[in-house]
Order: C-alpha cells, then sequence, then structure tokens
C-alpha cells in the first residue's frame, strides 16, 4: 500500500473535523427553519472533504468503500441482527446518560417534528447511511485495514464517535463502528452496513412519531382513572410525566432524569440480561452471514496471533556448502495509522466534546 494513502486519509478527516467546526458560524441556520434541510446540509459538509478525496485522488468510488452485491438471504439476516444488536445499544445508551447528558431526544423531536414520516426517514435514516458508511467503514475502514485490520476496527470506530460530539452519542457510537467494521468482514460488503444503519435510524424515527400516540393514550388513562377516582392509577401515571404537565417534553424529560438518577448496577439489573441474551444471538446470526457468505474462516484468520517461531528454527544451523546463501525476503514494516493531523483532529473533537459536556 502507499504510505502516502494513509496519510492522504488522516488528511481528509482533519478537514472533516475542520468544517463541523467552522459550519455553525456559515450562517446555513438563515436559510430555513427546517431543522430537516438544515440537518441535510450539515452532511453534505461533513462529507466533502472525502467527496474531494475521491475526485482528487481518481479513486473509484465502489471499489474505496468495497460496494458489493449482498444476497436477499443476507438481507433478512442483517435485519434480525440489527434487532438483535438493539438492546446491547440500549444498554450502552442508558449507561452513558448516568455520566453524559442525553443531548439527541430534542433535536430528533425537532427534526422530524416538521416533517412527514416518510421524509424524516429519507433525512434522517437514508441519507446518513449512505454518506456516513461511505466516509467512516468505506474510505478510512477499508484504507487502514490494508495495514492493520484489527487496529482498523477500533480506529475508524473512534473517529466516527468523536465526529457526534457529545459523549452520549460518543458511547454507543464507538460499539456501532466496531460492529459495523465486523459485518462487513462478513459479507465483504457496504451495503451490509448500510442497511443496519438505516435500520437502526429508521426505528428511532419511527418510534419518535409514535411517542405523541403514547402521551395521547397515558392521558386518555389518566382522565379515565379521574373519572373513576382511582388516584393510586393517577399517582402512577403522573410518576411517568414528572413533576412538569401531562406533556411529551415533560415525559422525555422525567425519563432521561429516571436514568440519569439510576447507578451503573441498577442499569445493569434493568437492562443487562435482555442485552446479554440478545448479544448471543446476535452473534449466532453473524456466525451464519459469516459463513453463508464464505468469510467465517476468514475473520478467524485476522484474530488469530501468527504463532512463535519454534526455538529449533530460530537456531542458527551451520551451512556446509560454499554456495552463496539466498538473502530472506525482508519482513514489510507496517505503516503507522496514526500521524499528526489524525491526532490533532482527534484532540479538537475530545476537546469540544468535554466543552459542551461542561456547558
Amino acid at each position: 500500500m502507499d504510505k502516502k494513502q494513509i496519510k492522504a486519509v488522516n488528511w481528509v478527516y482533519f478537514a472533516t473535523v475542520v468544517v463541523s467546526c467552522v459550519a455553525p458560524y456559515l450562517g446555513i441556520g438563515t436559510l430555513t427553519d427546517n431543522y430537516l434541510v438544515l440537518f441535510a446540509i450539515s452532511q453534505a459538509l461533513l462529507v466533502l472533504p472525502t467527496a474531494v478525496y475521491l475526485i482528487g485522488k481518481k479513486v473509484n468510488y465502489k471499489e474505496a468503500v468495497r460496494l458489493n452485491k449482498v444476497k436477499p438471504s443476507t438481507v433478512i439476516l442483517l435485519v434480525l441482527l440489527t434487532f438483535l444488536l438493539m438492546p446491547l445499544l440500549t444498554l450502552i445508551n442508558a449507561l452513558s446518560m448516568v455520566f453524559a447528558t442525553n443531548s439527541t431526544a430534542d433535536y430528533m423531536q425537532t427534526l422530524s417534528g416538521q416533517n412527514s414520516l416518510l421524509v424524516s426517514i429519507i433525512g434522517v435514516a437514508l441519507i446518513p447511511c449512505i454518506l456516513e458508511e461511505s466516509v467512516y467503514r468505506g474510505v478510512f475502514y477499508n484504507e487502514y485495514r490494508k495495514e492493520k485490520p484489527i487496529a482498523a476496527i477500533f480506529l475508524s470506530a473512534l473517529l466516527f464517535a468523536l465526529l457526534h460530539g457529545n459523549f452520549n452519542q460518543f458511547s454507543y457510537a464507538l460499539i456501532m463502528g466496531i460492529l459495523f467494521a465486523l459485518v462487513i468482514e462478513a459479507t465483504n460488503s457496504i451495503v451490509s452496513t448500510m442497511i443496519i444503519h438505516f435500520v437502526i435510524n429508521a426505528n428511532s424515527i419511527v418510534l419518535t412519531y409514535a411517542l405523541p400516540k403514547l402521551v395521547w393514550y397515558l392521558q386518555g388513562l389518566y382522565r379515565n382513572a379521574e373519572l373513576l377516582g382511582n388516584t393510586e392509577e393517577m399517582a402512577q401515571i403522573q410518576s411517568m410525566f414528572g413533576e412538569g404537565g401531562m406533556d411529551l417534553n415533560s415525559l422525555l424529560e422525567s425519563s432521561d432524569a429516571a436514568i440519569a438518577q439510576m447507578g451503573v448496577t441498577d442499569v445493569l439489573q434493568t437492562y443487562g440480561f435482555s442485552a446479554l441474551t440478545c448479544t448471543i444471538l446476535a452473534f449466532i446470526v453473524y456466525r451464519t452471514i459469516a459463513m453463508s457468505n464464505g468469510q467465517w474462516n476468514r475473520i478467524k484468520e485476522m484474530f488469530r496471533r501468527k504463532p512463535a517461531v519454534p526455538e529449533q528454527e530460530a537456531q542458527v544451523h551451520i551451512r556446509y556448502t560454499l554456495e552463496p546463501e539466498e538473502e530472506s525476503p525482508k519482513k514489510e514494516k507496517k505503516e503507522r495509522l496514526i500521524t499528526l493531523p489524525l491526532l490533532a483532529g482527534m484532540i479538537i473533537m475530545l476537546i469540544e466534546m468535554i466543552a459542551l459536556e461542561l456547558t
């Protein structure tokens, strides 16, 4: 692999970080008051450095991101895998909320509240899953893995998590990034992670649209309990909304506050069993996907350490011939994945996350 390639990709990440920091000051918010449109513009800006890289280096997009076909049977298994992984992501999200602020719930409500369900799914689920996967599991991961496959899994996941800009999203985005890289190896196609990414985002959007219906249903239960004089049921329903009014914002704030007040042990007791059970089932499905695509043995080989040279082979042998000894091929030195531009970008995002949490 060309050593300059990794350096170029790392500069792309640094440029992406700079764009994410500068974008809020470009006055884009004055163009429209529709948050979904602004979200789409921000997504386009964040993939701009990668697009410039692909065009400037004349890199074929299909080859760069491993855009290969996925079998219909694999698609079904990928959807099943996604729902089996959701309890684990829920657990990670709940654990992060014990220490960090949930800054996404209100934003999701704002994004989807101004548009129809279909438009929101396209804008928040479909477009991001294509663009983000093309950048992080496409260009970044696939370039890094040419040098160090295992390190590439964790580094690309870390870069993906940092660009989310807050500790709450960082936690589960990091796990998602690791899982997504493994899924690509199981299918040899970025289409697989695009599918999983889409299902996760679309599920969040659907739940966001369902919440007002839940509030309406709870309000009806409360009025019915009030008519019947059932004070116990009224108190139970009121506790779900907290001390505020019986509206959607109060429900969300009360839910976040309840999780934030829980300790790590409480979170594990609440979400741990379902997360563990579903994760075991997810591994079985993952192995099935990898085997059906002929990738399981290669994945095991990735994680298998090379055996040490036996002591007998390491000893110097006396040669009883005057013929020149053939030179053994020199072991190619692996290129470092982390360079100064990449490190600078990571530090900038970390500082931004800390500043956001403190404020």
